[in-house]
């Protein structure tokens, strides 16, 4: 594949307060070898400036400004569409990393091609104090049989940090990329596990911010399906049952054994609940609110 060795996709909408520091960081990486796709989708505040601003000063930026709001699932997919990296990695508006994100995660995709996905621990940002939580739900997936990492992933997967590490560009393109529902971003990771390990690096390399106006889970259900969906009048219902579905023909369409794809959809797929995930999340929302609520009282006294 010509081009360059990284491909980072950064999808954003209205995201000028604190887009500086996540492109800073991306350009700043000690992995200069990359290029930086930036999805605009049709933002309404400073967005664009910032973008053309950048671009201006970087020749590794591809600034492409939507005409419509796709929504943020598409453009997900979108900027993996444009991607002429080796390895491509999604970034986000919101967030930031360290500068050696990218060399560390690249130098294990290239020394064992058994690994499809590498990604660091992540460390959760309060958007308002700047408080950091560590995350201790970040998770690998590193069995032999691909039936115990689908299984793991399918699992286990809450906060979906690895979509955010390092991941082979020829992999991501066997799959549907994003499903266009809340929890496609899970099905992926869940799907990428079928086609090779995924392996966490033991060092805090990305920072997540999450609040009111950066966490899209703390949402209600007009303001989340307006923007996962954009402007979109078909918009998919039964989330839960796509999900499933989506599950199971990733397992049918695997390059692995007949009894591995058995063994993956029994243990996997059918057990697989967005209920269940959104459970998790919202009880990690308490979770986090209660360690910031502690650490104002502890600073208090």
């Amino acid at each position: 594949m010509s081009g360059p060795l990284v491909s980072v996709g950064l999808p954003v909408y209205n995201g000028a307060r604190f887009l500086a520091q996540a492109l800073d960081c991306l350009l700043g990486q000690t992995l200069a070898d990359l290029e930086l796709i930036i999805s605009d989708n049709a933002s309404t505040d400073g967005t664009a400036q910032i973008c053309l601003d950048y671009a201006a000063r970087d020749s590794r930026i591809r600034y492409i400004r939507q005409s419509t709001n796709i929504g943020a699932l598409r453009n997900f997919n979108f900027v993996a569409e444009q991607a002429r990296g080796r390895y491509f990695k999604w970034a986000s508006a919101n967030d930031f990393c360290e500068p050696r994100l990218l060399e560390a995660c690249v130098a294990v995709l290239s020394a064992d091609p058994g690994v499809v996905l590498c990604h660091g621990r992540a460390c959760m940002v309060d958007e308002e104090s700047g408080e950091r939580t560590p995350y201790a739900g970040d998770v690998s997936a590193t069995h032999a049989q691909p039936s115990e990492r689908f299984t793991a992933l399918a699992r286990s997967l809450v906060l979906n940090h690895p979509l955010y590490g390092a991941m082979r560009t020829e992999v991501l393109r066997r799959t549907p990329l994003i499903r266009p529902y809340l929890g496609g971003d899970l099905v992926l990771i869940a799907e990428l596990g079928l086609y090779g390990r995924v392996h966490l690096l033991p060092q805090v390399l990305v920072y997540r911010r999450f609040g009111s106006a950066t966490w899209s889970i703390r949402l209600d259900r007009a303001r989340l399906q307006a923007f996962l969906y954009g402007g979109a009048r078909d918009r998919p219902r039964f989330a839960r049952w796509h999900r499933r579905m989506d599950l199971f023909h990733a397992v049918l369409r695997a390059p692995i054994p007949p009894s591995e794809k058995l063994r993956a959809l029994v243990l996997g797929a059918h057990r697989a609940s967005l209920r269940r995930v959104r459970a998790n999340a919202a009880a990690l929302t308490r979770i986090l609110r209660k360690e910031s609520n502690e650490k104002q009282i502890h600073r208090a006294t």
